[in-house]
């Protein structure tokens, strides 16, 4: 059987992602997972700003937000006392820094909106094997009603940290694992809690770490002392987990109901290359480390959208085959700094040494007093500080723009024709998008973002002038006339006085 489309290998939050974006650009797309159907756990509790922002002008925003709690404080604890708190004062009408939402729900809503989009996920269906060509992938599938082979244009593996796609390509997944046990729960307790705050509690005995899921229903994530290779991996007891609570916290709670408990082993690990011929790798299957932060469903999700576009664009015709390596050249630093900033934090809270536990609570408490610190950990936290600066997608720039390309679209507060909005809104429900205003309103646009006729449609948005367009112009040097180009994945592509700079940033992706 032949088929035109991209098959992804894996149905969580990463692939959901993948197959969203590509659809959204009209490619047709096959989703697999082993499961029998979407995960009911919690999984991953937190999706942060700049993933609301990655996916915002294809998925709003709002779609997320009723299904969970803006995280509003995160706090500090040592033996008891509080060493200090981040507060996060969100403005009502900007995107939250972030959401406190069960993975499951998150998957609820990227299934949702796939559904919308003509995709529906072929559950209990495995990868058996797959044989990459130049023009195709020949892939064998274990379907409910016998195997498959199936003849697709491009494989996506987001098929997790055991990725069938990642060990098919016999790909080495180089790093270490922690030497560590690690106690997970997710909890009822008997009394009402505050659902938008996050805290951890440091002791000798190791630290744990408490995110609200609604409020009398909590995660626990501990600290579960060295590993001992003897002995087998094995879920803790009830016992177990409220005596963590008793003994390690300050909290007081009594558990009413456990609904999820597990023991698990934390690995750091990274592969050299996401891109591999007509093969690519996403989320889990390119990179996993500690939970620390809440990284990785965010990193990952973030690895989709980047990739889908440029998948996307070439199969349109819009751009040569070498466009889909600058994903590879724009997503592997990050995921590298993520494994190495995540297995700091890690390390600093795993310290056990009396003296480096007295240091490093001094540290923490002197830090968390200081705004400049605050701030530089909540953006650190919802990903605001990652940028693609330097990529050879990145077109002219405006020097002393605080924005340059690579960077995310920022979201500003904007008032046009009388009305209040964000400037992220002027990207919702484009594939693509080219805000103009002053004298770069009155030149001409490509119809088309990418090479020729055959990419995305573009979207010319022209601010009204007479509105309060200062501060957003200023974000990027621009005062009396502008032109921006952004990325299907909300981040800048290009800026200047003229719409010149949109033909010149296409051109120069034809480079090699």
């Amino acid at each position: 059987m032949s088929e035109n489309v991209i098959l992804i290998c894996g149905a969580g939050p990463v692939g959901l992602t993948a197959a969203n974006s590509l659809a959204r650009h009209g490619i047709p797309v096959r989703i697999i997972d082993t499961a029998e159907g979407p995960t009911r756990l919690s999984k991953a509790l937190v999706v942060w700003r700049r993933t609301l922002q990655v996916l915002d002008s294809g998925l709003p925003a709002t779609a997320f937000l009723p299904h969970g709690h803006q995280l509003k404080n995160i706090s500090i604890w040592a033996d008891g006392k509080q060493l200090g708190a981040i507060k996060i004062d969100d403005d009502p009408f900007d995107l939250p820094t972030g959401l406190l939402i069960p993975q499951s729900k998150t998957e609820r809503v990227l299934i949702e909106a796939a559904s919308t989009r003509g995709v529906e996920i072929e559950w209990q269906t495995r990868l058996v094997d797959f044989t990459v060509g130049e023009e195709s992938v020949t892939c064998t599938l274990e379907t409910p009603n016998g195997q498959e082979k199936i003849t697709c244009s491009r494989l996506v593996g987001c098929d997790g940290a055991h990725s069938v796609v990642r060990h098919t390509l016999d790909l080495a997944f180089p790093g270490e694992a922690v030497d560590r046990r690690w106690l997970l729960a997710d909890i009822e307790i008997d009394q009402e809690t505050d659902p938008h705050a996050m805290r951890a509690e440091a002791s000798a005995a190791g630290v744990v770490a408490l995110f609200p899921i609604g409020k009398s229903r909590w995660r626990i994530i501990a600290d579960g002392g060295p590993d001992d290779e003897n002995t087998e991996q094995a879920e803790p007891s009830y016992e177990e987990i409220q005596a963590l609570l008793d003994t390690r916290t300050s909290t007081e709670w009594k558990i009413t109901t456990i609904h999820w408990k597990s023991e698990f082993r934390v690995s750091e690990r990274q592969i050299e290359n996401y891109v591999h011929g007509r093969v690519t790798l996403a989320g889990d299957a390119a990179h996993v480390h500690s939970p620390a932060g809440g990284q990785g469903m965010n990193t990952g999700i973030q690895d989709a959208a980047n990739m889908a576009w440029k998948i996307a664009l070439v199969e349109k015709g819009g751009a040569p085959e070498t466009l889909i390596a600058t994903y590879q050249d724009e997503r592997h630093p990050v995921g590298e700094e993520v494994l190495k900033s995540t297995g700091r934090m890690l390390r600093t809270i795993m310290v056990s040494n009396p003296i480096v536990r007295h240091f490093r609570d001094t540290a923490i408490h002197i830090g968390l007093s200081i705004p400049a610190i605050r701030r530089q950990l909540t953006e650190f936290l919802s990903e605001e500080n990652i940028t693609a600066r330097g990529s050879r997608l990145c077109g002219p720039g405006i020097g002393r723009g605080a924005v340059q390309p690579g960077d995310a679209f920022p979201h500003v507060p904007l008032e046009q024709q009388g009305q209040r909005m964000l400037s992220t809104d002027l990207l919702r429900g484009n594939e693509a998008t080219a805000i103009v205003w002053g004298k770069a309103a009155e030149q001409p646009l490509p119809s088309h973002f990418g090479i020729g006729e055959c990419g995305f449609p573009l979207k010319r948005c022209s601010l009204d002038t007479a509105g309060d367009i200062e501060a957003f112009g200023k974000k990027f040097g621009l005062t009396q006339s502008g032109c921006i180009l952004v990325r299907p994945d909300g981040v800048v592509a290009a800026v200047g006085v003229g719409t010149s700079v949109v033909g010149e940033t296409f051109e120069q992706w034809q480079s090699p």
